[in-house]
Formats: structure tokens, C-alpha cells, sequence
């Protein structure tokens, strides 16, 4: 019985170490490229721009862009435009607004991350965390997360609130960003 249960501390010890290993290989480094970088930590752009690639008016790469409140303002719409929500893109785009406190909103961000390749080159995808977009909250009044805003060039804002599967995700995109 003794032996069973060194053997048992003993993989557990092996597997505790593994995880806290794998943990820290997964930061970035100074020599990692930026999909690296995006893949291992969405956040590291916005804590160290100098690693951030020139800005492209827009990404069409088909891979879940993180932005901020300001790159919000920049890429997709200005907040407090006496003219309402107007569309800078040329390109429809969703974006999703989360928390990472919220499990439906870390799943939402997950089957995001699945669908984006599939629409390369017709729709972008981002997301924001409301945590570091305290303005977001109340300009769009969102009061439970997750929530998707559909944006199409000259078209009023469409959303959902609620996490999505992928086949209602997808049908989302289809009627609000596709369709004529």
C-alpha cells in the first residue's frame, strides 16, 4: 500500500511540474514572430506595441484580432460621433464583446477562433475584453455577455446577445454580413 502511494505522489509531483513547464513555455519571447506571439498571449500587442506589426487598414488574414477600446475607435467605429455608430471598414466584421470571467463568453471566443478561417477574405473577426473597454459597456449598454456586433459598410449594427453555436454563429454571418 506504502508503494502505491509514493508511486501516486510521485506522478503527481511529475505532472504538476509538466503543467508549470508547459505554462511557462508558453510566454513569448523577444525572438517570437507576432502569429506566435497572438497565439500564445492576445494581450502581449497591447502591453508592448513596439512588437505590433505596421497597422493594415484592414486584416484579412481569416484569425480572431484582439483590439483595445482605442483600436476600436480606429478600425471599426468612432464612440461618441454625433451621427450614431457609422462603420470605418470596407469589409463586414464581427466583433465580439467578452469577459474572461464569463464561461458562455470564453466558449463564444473558442468556436470564434474555429470559424474565422472559414470566411478568410470575406469577413473580420475581432474581439475586446470589457474589462480593459470599460467605455464599450455603456456606449453599447451591454448588460450580459457575451455580445456580438455585426458590422457591414452603410448598414445599421445588428447583434446578438448570448453565446452562439457554431452552425448559429455561422447563420448569423451569412444574414447579417453576406446577404445583399
Amino acid at each position: 500500500m506504502k508503494i502505491q502511494k509514493r508511486h501516486f505522489v510521485l506522478l503527481l509531483l511529475l505532472i504538476l511540474t509538466l503543467s508549470l513547464l508547459s505554462c511557462k513555455s508558453g510566454q513569448s519571447n523577444e525572438e517570437n514572430t507576432v502569429t506566435e506571439v497572438t497565439k500564445t498571449d492576445d494581450y502581449e500587442l497591447l502591453r508592448n506595441p513596439a512588437k505590433a506589426p505596421q497597422r493594415m487598414s484592414e486584416d484579412l488574414s481569416g484569425r480572431v484580432i484582439v483590439l483595445s477600446e482605442t483600436d476600436f475607435e480606429e478600425r471599426i467605429t468612432q464612440l461618441n460621433n454625433p451621427k450614431g455608430f457609422q462603420y470605418k471598414g470596407q469589409t463586414p466584421c464581427i466583433v465580439l464583446l467578452h469577459t474572461f470571467r464569463c464561461a458562455p463568453s470564453t466558449t463564444q471566443a473558442e468556436i470564434m477562433n474555429d470559424l474565422a478561417p472559414e470566411f478568410k477574405g470575406k469577413v473580420i473577426f475581432y474581439k475586446i475584453d470589457l474589462d480593459r473597454a470599460r467605455g464599450l459597456v455603456k456606449d453599447f449598454k451591454v448588460k450580459r455577455t457575451p455580445v456580438i456586433l455585426y458590422f457591414k459598410p452603410h448598414e445599421a449594427i445588428k447583434s446578438t446577445v448570448g453565446q452562439l453555436n457554431p452552425d448559429e454563429l455561422r447563420n448569423a454571418i451569412e444574414k447579417y454580413l453576406l446577404n445583399p
